[in-house]
This record gives structure tokens, C-alpha cells and sequence, in this order.
């Protein structure tokens, strides 16, 4: 048997191999359409980068003020009670609707830093809008699959992860909370859909 008929022949049993396991089939699928779509969504990076200080910036203003919040939780543990350059001069209380975001941001940024100490915080929230499509796109496809099977999920999850309004806000440096909101918006979706469909109360 040459070369050929050998590579014919494991081409033949990888093919059976994943029509008999469908499961695994559409999970390779949706990894790939992930890191596709995490891939094309980080391809403005270089441009993020402030050749002054030679670190990573936003894209959009919101994302700045963002950052600054990020980086006062930082230094002292929770985000600042009043906000006197936000609306001046009247100020603002950032903590109601900005607090959870500038948290997440920090915890990632440890989490990143830990594996790698030139992982700035700048640079962890321009890149935590492609990462939050990621996960969202994780839990679009499980709820799709929920709802439908496996294939419709498939062709939607790619469908979402090259939709411009959708890759307009989970592109890198646009790190406003729309990103992480769809998220937990799927998530939501998702395990209501999961709790509703089982038989027994107790488990819902």
C-alpha cells in the first residue's frame, strides 16, 4: 500500500468517524468558527498600541473612562465614590453602573497576568471585548442547539461572529459593556431555556 492509498484511507476513517460522532463533528466546527471569528476580531491590535508610551489604548472615548475605572480598582480595591471629571462640573457616581465592569476588567487582568507578567491592564481591556465574544459565542451555541439541533446552531454561532453590528462592539479596544453584556445575555437565555425544558421542578 503506498503513500497515497494510506492517506485515502485514513481520510475515509477520520470522515466516518466524525459522521458517526456528531457531537464531536459540531464542536470542532464551533471551535473553529471561534477562533476564526476571536482571530478577525483582533486584527486592529497593532494599531491599539500608543507609540508614545508604548502601550495598549481604546478605540472609542466610553473605553477610556472605562479604563480609568479599571485602574482606580486597581490601586485601591473598589472604583471611586464620586466622579468629578465625568460630566463636569457637576460630577457623577460611576459605582451603580460601572463598578462590575471595572471589576471584571481587574480580575481578568490578574488572571492574564499571572501566565504573563507583560500583560498590562491596557492591554486586558482591549483585548476583552474579542475574549467576551468567545464565551457568548459559546453560550449562543448551546442555545441554539437547545432550541434547534447542532447544525442550525452551527450556521448561526457563524453567521453572529461575522454580523458587523455584532463585531463592531466585540472588537479589540472597543471595551464598552455591550461585549460582556451579550454574554450574560445569552447565558440568561440559555439556562432559562435549560430550566424550562426539565421534567422535574426541583431540577429547574
Amino acid at each position: 500500500m503506498n503513500t497515497q492509498q494510506v492517506l485515502e484511507e485514513r481520510k475515509k476513517k477520520a470522515v466516518h468517524y466524525f459522521l458517526t460522532h456528531k457531537v464531536i463533528l459540531a464542536y470542532v466546527l464551533l471551535a473553529i468558527i471561534l477562533l476564526l471569528g476571536f482571530n478577525i476580531r483582533i486584527q486592529n491590535l497593532p494599531n491599539t498600541k500608543d507609540i508614545t508610551t508604548n502601550d495598549y489604548v481604546p478605540i472609542e472615548p466610553d473605553s477610556f473612562a472605562f479604563l480609568r475605572y479599571a485602574e482606580y480598582v486597581l490601586e485601591h480595591g473598589s472604583i471611586m465614590e464620586f466622579d468629578q471629571a465625568r460630566y463636569y462640573p457637576t460630577g457623577y457616581y460611576p459605582a451603580s453602573e460601572f463598578s462590575f465592569l471595572a471589576h471584571v476588567m481587574v480580575w481578568m487582568y490578574r488572571f492574564l497576568h499571572a501566565f504573563d507578567n507583560n500583560v498590562t491592564l491596557a492591554f486586558t481591556q482591549v483585548i476583552y471585548p474579542p475574549l467576551a465574544f468567545v464565551v457568548g459565542g459559546l453560550f449562543f451555541f448551546l442555545l441554539v442547539r437547545r432550541l434547534f439541533d447542532w447544525r442550525v446552531a452551527t450556521l448561526a454561532t457563524a453567521y453572529l461572529a461575522v454580523i458587523p453590528p455584532f463585531l463592531y462592539r466585540t472588537i479589540a479596544g472597543f471595551s464598552d459593556k455591550e461585549a460582556l453584556g451579550m454574554v450574560f445575555f445569552f447565558m440568561a437565555l440559555y439556562l432559562f431555556v435549560v430550566s424550562w425544558q426539565t421534567p422535574t421542578l426541583k431540577k429547574g
